[in-house]
């Protein structure tokens, strides 16, 4: 009976650590759900972007995606993802780009097939559009 008593009680224990501490370890606002900012995705022929998400994490702008390829090929892709935010009357505020990105194989029942980005930007102002697009091909200031 205690030894009941004791594995329920530890049980209960890891529980609410299990749910507080992811709660009280991160600062970050997302200002997607908070209606912020809105977020405009444009995949490629090979490349899709799954999901995006906008973070305001102490000073900074925190972007994260995650591309997967289309097609079920042998080959590595390599792109990157143009990152433009826009002002709410249009103009550009900002442009990146990541790093090369290459997205591994499709396999089902084989691991993960996707790859992540992070992009870090100073404060964006309310209201502004962020449009992602998936690339593969070289830009006219890459050599």
């Amino acid at each position: 009976m205690k030894r009941k008593f004791f594995v329920v009680a530890i049980g209960m224990c890891l529980g609410m650590l299990a749910t507080v501490i992811p709660g009280c370890a991160t600062n970050r606002v997302d200002l997607v759900d908070q209606g912020i900012v809105s977020v405009e995705t444009k995949p490629s022929k090979r490349v899709n972007i799954l999901w995006t998400d906008v973070y305001r994490d102490g000073e900074d702008i925190v972007i994260y995606g995650v591309v997967q390829r289309r097609s079920r090929t042998s080959y590595p892709i390599k792109t990157h993802v143009d990152v433009i935010i826009f002002f709410p009357d249009g103009t550009i505020l900002q442009e990146a780009r990541t790093p090369d990105i290459y997205v591994p194989r499709r396999i089902p029942g084989k691991g993960i097939n996707w790859k992540r980005f992070e992009l870090r930007f100073p404060e964006i102002s309310p209201s502004s559009k962020i449009r992602f697009v998936a690339h593969e091909d070289l830009h006219e200031d890459k050599t």
